[in-house]
């Protein structure tokens, strides 16, 4: 009998959980763009100098369920003209998990891509290099900080395609100065941040990559002031990043952003 009863538990609790599952796919979000443009130049241009090209996204987001949310995205980047054509496909998926109270909260990630590339007209020259990121964040009343490690493998060429939407594919990616890596590189980053209130931010992050060569850090600070009182959503940021030590690739940035 207590054989039969559990049996029936677990029976209904996986029909419950395969119910939420399918629940939570039907209620994710799925988005596509195309932009495709087409330049002939100008009447006394050279006449190979005409240009296609094709951007083409689609992105699913799962609704979550019990906190972990699930993205999978890919994107295409054709460019043809009279004497070259190249094609760049990105696969991308990401599983994100969080949690929040009123003080206290937490998130945990971890993202795969795979960035295929082709530059001739031959279908063999095609290169590839794939990426893995996991990051932990955690955020504590006003205080703010993650951790995050990236790992390029073997590759014919660097981890530093754009996804649509996203700012960067890479966790690990410095203030300034980093955003992709060559192929055999791996990454850490630490950012600590603090709100002085909701709308100013300060914020520090190290970062330290190697790769089969090099070892390089980049130290940077940052900061972003949302300044209604001059207009509404109009947010200033400001930063600074600093390459291991060479003073030559100090980056000093100031962003001016406003929402329409």
């Amino acid at each position: 009998m207590k054989k039969l009863i559990f049996n029936f538990i677990f029976f209904t609790q996986t029909l419950f959980a395969a119910d939420t599952l399918i629940d939570a796919l039907l209620d994710g979000n799925l988005s596509h763009k195309i932009n495709a443009t087409y330049d002939e130049g100008v009447e006394d241009a050279n006449p190979y100098s005409a240009s296609r090209t094709q951007k083409l996204l689609f992105r699913y987001q799962s609704a979550p369920i019990g906190g972990l949310k699930v993205e999978l995205a890919t994107q295409s980047f054709a460019t043809q003209t009279a004497f070259s054509e190249s094609e760049n496909t990105l696969y991308y998926t990401e599983a994100l998990y969080a949690k929040e109270s009123s003080d206290f909260g937490y998130k945990l990630s971890a993202n795969y891509y795979t960035d295929t590339y082709k530059q001739t007209h031959s279908q063999s020259d095609i290169s590839m290099v794939n990426a893995l990121g996991m990051k932990a964040q955690m955020n504590y009343e006003n205080f703010g900080s993650y951790v995050a490690y990236s790992k390029v493998f073997d590759g014919m060429h660097d981890a530093n395609s754009n996804l649509d939407g996203k700012d960067t594919l890479l966790p690990t990616s410095s203030t300034l100065s980093s955003n992709n890596y060559a192929p055999n590189t791996q990454a850490y980053a630490l950012d600590v941040n603090y709100a002085l209130r909701k709308d100013v931010l300060f914020g520090s992050r190290y970062v330290i990559a190697n790769d089969t060569q090099n070892t390089l850090s980049y130290t940077g600070i940052y900061s972003s002031f949302k300044l209604n009182e001059l207009s509404k959503d109009f947010n200033l940021g400001i930063a600074y990043d600093k390459t291991s030590i060479d003073k030559q690739n100090n980056q000093f940035n100031i962003n001016f952003t406003k929402k329409f």
